[in-house]
This record gives structure tokens, C-alpha cells and sequence, in this order.
């Protein structure tokens, strides 16, 4: 699997516990995020600009950043 599958699985499990947790901060989402740094790390410029728009919505960004400015998750 790549790391741009990763990170959507990633996302997409996110999503999931922020649903189950909507008041918010849960240990399982920690690990979420860490995970999710760790993998966008590993990404291409190319798979994390193709992510940018998904990843701003799931953790709740302002807009889509520029894959270059945005070290995190």
C-alpha cells in the first residue's frame, strides 16, 4: 500500500472516531494524528497536493495548503 493510501485510510479512520468523539480530544485520535504525520512525511509533493483538499476538510483547515507550507498531518 502507498503512503497516499495509507494517509486516506488514515483520514478516513479519523473521520470516524471525530464522529464517535465529536466533544472532542480522544486518545485514539492522538494516535490518528501522529500516525497521520509520520505518513505525510513519506508522501511525494505530487500525493500530498492530490490529498490537500480531503486533509483540510477531515482536520478541519482553513482551505486546502500548499503541500510545500504544511508539515502536518
Amino acid at each position: 500500500m502507498s503512503a497516499y493510501d495509507r494517509y486516506r485510510a488514515l483520514l478516513n479512520k479519523l473521520r470516524l472516531v471525530r464522529a464517535r468523539h465529536p466533544e472532542g480530544d480522544s486518545p485514539e485520535e492522538d494516535g490518528l494524528l501522529d500516525d497521520l504525520d509520520e505518513v505525510w512525511m513519506e508522501m511525494s509533493e505530487g500525493e500530498r497536493s492530490a490529498i490537500a483538499t480531503e486533509r483540510a476538510r477531515v482536520l478541519g483547515l482553513p482551505k486546502a495548503q500548499p503541500a510545500d507550507s504544511a508539515a502536518q498531518p
